[in-house]
């Protein structure tokens, strides 16, 4: 049997290390665009009346901290059945090469985005949305701490992907810890409130189906529509992308370029 003691120090690790990772980068972001530079970025904000309040960002993080420890308690599971052997997590990268290690990685973000899209789909089911998925809907004008800010049962939801992955295929300890961190940082970004993403961006051949930061702030706006976390492809396969979705980021362009213009005239 395991020692109690080991996994205890193990998840003392992971939930030091995790809360390190995203209050860093949450905060990072945060003040970078909602306080320092917050007149700057006004014309990105894509919300320009800020429903946002001290409140609420409280309240974001208390769910962000309890949604840490739920993700902990599943690590720990998944390290104590790796010790057993039970997973296919493997730790020697010559064992199947770096080619497969970064294949890994991008089949894990597309399994993920498939796996959040329909999960998140029936999240809005009126019965789960009203007891579970409401929590993370209190953010109608999120900030980046609303990333993490779920019912601890959507926690278990989200992270039923990482079960699938340490037991379906060979995963690299490494693929995992980039992918995850892939996955945060773009979560933290779809919950920023400004547009970061460039011109053009959206009906670029090569980035269309990326989601900018402006796809996920309509949803929470909005809720029923835009449910897709990487990719757009899912929302338009199902016909649930936001009609005026392209017509919102441009005028965010717009209204940033016009903006800058102003700024650069001589007084």
């Amino acid at each position: 049997m395991l020692q109690f003691e080991t996994l205890a120090a193990y998840g003392m690790e992971d939930l030091v290390a995790n809360a390190i990772i995203y209050g860093v980068l949450a905060t990072a972001f945060f003040y970078s665009f909602w306080v320092v530079y917050r007149k700057k970025f006004q014309p990105r904000r894509i919300q320009q009346k800020r429903k946002h309040r001290s409140a609420s960002i409280r309240i974001e993080i208390r769910n962000s901290i309890v949604a840490l420890m739920v993700f902990t308690v599943i690590d720990v599971l998944i390290y104590a059945a790796q010790l057993k052997g039970y997973t296919k997590i493997y730790t020697d990268i010559s064992q199947y090469g770096w080619l497969y290690l970064v294949f890994s990685v991008v089949l894990m973000i597309l399994l993920h985005d498939t796996w959040f899209y329909f999960t998140h789909r029936l999240m809005h089911h009126p019965k789960l949305y009203k007891a579970v998925h409401k929590v993370h809907h209190l953010s109608t004008d999120p900030s980046p701490f609303a990333a993490l800010s779920l019912h601890p049962f959507e926690v278990f939801i989200d992270a039923g992907v990482f079960i699938v992955f340490a037991f379906l295929f060979p995963v690299h300890m490494v693929a995992l810890w980039v992918w995850q961190l892939t996955h945060l940082t773009l979560n933290i970004i779809g919950h920023l409130g400004y547009e970061i993403y460039p011109k053009g961006f959206n009906t670029h051949w090569l980035f269309r189906f990326k989601t900018p930061t402006t796809h996920h702030n309509m949803h929470h706006e909005k809720s029923n529509g835009n449910y897709g976390l990487y990719f757009t492809w899912w929302d338009r396969i199902f016909k649930t992308e936001f009609r005026n979705y392209n017509q919102v980021f441009n005028a965010i362009h717009e209204r940033t370029a016009k903006a800058e213009s102003l700024n650069k005239m001589p007084a």
